[in-house]
């Protein structure tokens, strides 16, 4: 909608400035002013200043007077060094309005993307730890991202690319088939552990009475393990064996044990994420954990060693990056076993070679940065020239008023409760305001668990949250959950008029707020155009709560469905066009529309 204003004014533009300005970076220079009574679109001529040698407010005071108003525009002025443009009211509410009633479901979508095929890799949390708050950010990103980049016309792999191996396992694997033994170190070095006694003793209990199918049993034995490590060194070298017999599989009636334990902590894991995955409504195409590509990990060695990149160092084998100011790129330790860096270049030459992505990106907590740097540069090495379209898309974490979370220390919070616990609340209130309401648990769901997709994106993705339940839960201002009750309004107002979308006069839409309103639904697609450009999904956060800030303001000041019925049908359509909008934006989101509340 606003693409196509900006479009067509550069073309127009263009014979006219030709000996200043090329047609492309009209387009490019192309802006909206922060106050929209200045314009709605502002062409910036600062950079003409030199070759006209002029001030650049004298030049566009030139420009104002001699510039043919293209067709659709209906005033051209000089703010400063700027010109701003106005369009015409009735060209511009046809532009809004016929594209989203033509669209429907689709508004917003364009073939930018004309079929490439993108892999995203998101949400991706280590197998036998429970999802906390903390795997929440790469989850709702990177589903938000896959809803983007699909809108714009990408093919799109969502890959949820599970931490599955690595030595970690081999603790876990040694901690579960010696269990006895473990409760014995435990109980020898009690007095040296530093543990909050009653979570300790909780722990302890659950690896005793917890059935070994659990989760619970799992994260304690997690816990104990690497709690009681701390004191008892022998623990590390028990685990790092272990692992090394997974990873060469010598057939050894141990090595069965160690390997079918595995396997029971990655299905007990899976169970729980996909109950957590529910209440989000997050779809992965593919499950590729770091197990998968354990095959190939030789092939990865081998290329590295043909290309002479491979160097030991104390024993390990190394990558030097030192060239390019990063340390070196660790793939594989003294003892032969491989690290994380080797299986993420496996699954980086699967995902090109044979998923046929044409992009990847990695939706990944900023402290990951450097590695990501280091496998680009990596890859970039080994000859792969699509390594430069390789992406990290890092965000900040969640912080605590008592400290960073931490799996080994058993601080953490559960997912799985904040969402409960907002769904809980939601339940609550609809209880309490609209106790006849139907399908009242479905509303529930969806708002709780929009409350916190919503509050989670609409934050600058790389930016640290504090989080604060209060703040998380809070269901007035700028939260989900408004934006989800202005969709319900529309959805009101649309119950009562009981007719179809009528064809209307959109000359008779002449009122401030109409016309304020038009101009927010026009931004809609540059919102998700910026969105994927930044690859931040606030753009189209943000933009919802514009947008339903001023239907609000348009609801309380005119009476819909009263007064003259051409009015009140051009009013429909407008009404109509928001909830279209609405619907569709918080659906990139990944946060279910519900239609009563």
């Amino acid at each position: 909608m606003l693409t196509r204003m900006k479009n067509i004014l550069s073309r127009e533009l263009a014979p006219q400035l030709k000996d200043f300005i090329e047609e492309g970076d009209i387009l490019r220079s192309l802006e909206s002013p922060k106050d929209p009574s200045l314009g709605d679109l502002a062409l910036p001529c600062f950079s003409l200043a030199k070759s006209l040698k002029k001030n650049p407010a004298q030049i566009t005071q030139d420009l104002a007077k001699s510039l043919q108003i293209p067709q659709g525009f209906k005033k051209v002025v000089s703010v400063g060094g700027y010109l701003n443009f106005f369009f015409e009211d009735l060209f511009w509410a046809h532009v809004v309005i016929d594209e989203i009633q033509e669209k429907k479901a689709k508004v917003g979508e364009q073939n930018l993307g004309d079929g490439q095929k993108v892999a995203i890799d998101y949400s991706s949390p280590n197998v036998a730890k429970p999802m906390s708050i903390g795997h929440l950010r790469s989850t709702v990103i990177g589903q938000s991202l896959v809803n983007i980049f699909k809108a714009l016309g990408f093919q799109t792999i969502g890959i949820n690319y599970l931490g599955d191996w690595g030595v970690q396992f081999g603790k876990l694997a040694w901690a579960h088939l010696n269990k006895d033994e473990l409760l014995s170190r435990v109980k020898a070095h009690q007095s040296q552990i530093q543990f909050d006694p009653v979570r300790w003793a909780k722990l302890v209990e659950d690896i005793r009475l917890k059935p070994d199918t659990s989760f619970d049993y799992l994260y304690a034995l997690y816990v104990v393990f690497h709690a009681t490590s701390e004191v008892d060194k022998d623990l590390e070298s028990f685990g790092r064996d272990y692992f090394l017999r997974l990873e060469k599989r010598d057939n050894s009636d141990l090595t069965k044990k160690i390997e079918g334990a595995w396997q029971q902590f990655v299905q007990v894991s899976l169970r729980e994420y996909n109950r957590v995955y529910s209440l989000l409504g997050t779809k992965h195409d593919l499950i590729r954990g770091e197990s998968f590509h354990e095959p190939d990990l030789q092939g990865v060695i081998q290329k590295l060693n043909h290309l002479k990149l491979l160097k030991e160092s104390e024993g390990a084998q190394i990558v030097d990056l030192t060239q390019f100011d990063m340390p070196p790129c660790l793939i594989t330790k003294s003892d032969g076993a491989t690290l994380y860096a080797t299986r993420d270049i496996a699954a980086a030459r699967y995902r090109h070679d044979v998923l046929k992505a044409d992009k990847l990106i990695y939706v990944v907590g900023a402290e990951q940065g450097l590695h990501f740097k280091q496998l680009f540069k990596v890859l970039e090495l080994m000859g792969y020239s699509w390594a430069s379209q390789c992406t990290h898309v890092p965000f900040g974490l969640y912080r605590f008023k008592d400290g960073k979370m931490s799996t080994r220390r058993g601080n953490v919070i559960f997912l799985e409760d904040v969402l409960d616990r907002a769904i809980e609340l939601v339940r609550g209130i609809v209880k309490e305001k609209n106790p006849d309401l139907k399908n009242a648990e479905d509303v529930a769901r969806a708002v709780g668990t929009g409350a916190v997709i919503f509050h989670d994106l609409m934050n600058d993705r790389q930016k640290n949250i504090d989080f604060d339940w209060e703040r998380l839960l809070d269901f007035n201002g700028d939260t989900g959950p408004y934006v989800q009750y202005i969709h319900v309004r529309c959805c009101s107002v649309l119950s009562k008029w009981n007719k179809p979308i009528p064809k209307a006069d959109l000359s008779l839409l002449k009122e401030k707020l109409e016309r304020d309103l038009l101009r927010v639904l026009g931004r809609f697609h540059d919102s998700i155009l910026v969105a994927y450009q930044q690859l931040k999904p606030n753009w189209v956060a943000q933009y919802l709560l514009d947008l339903a800030k001023v239907f609000s303001a348009f609801y309380y000041e005119h009476r819909i469905l009263e007064g003259d019925l051409e009015l009140q049908k051009a009013r429909i359509v407008l009404v109509d066009s928001t909830r279209i909008v609405l619907r569709k934006g918080l659906e990139l989101l990944g946060v279910q529309p519900p239609d009563a509340m």
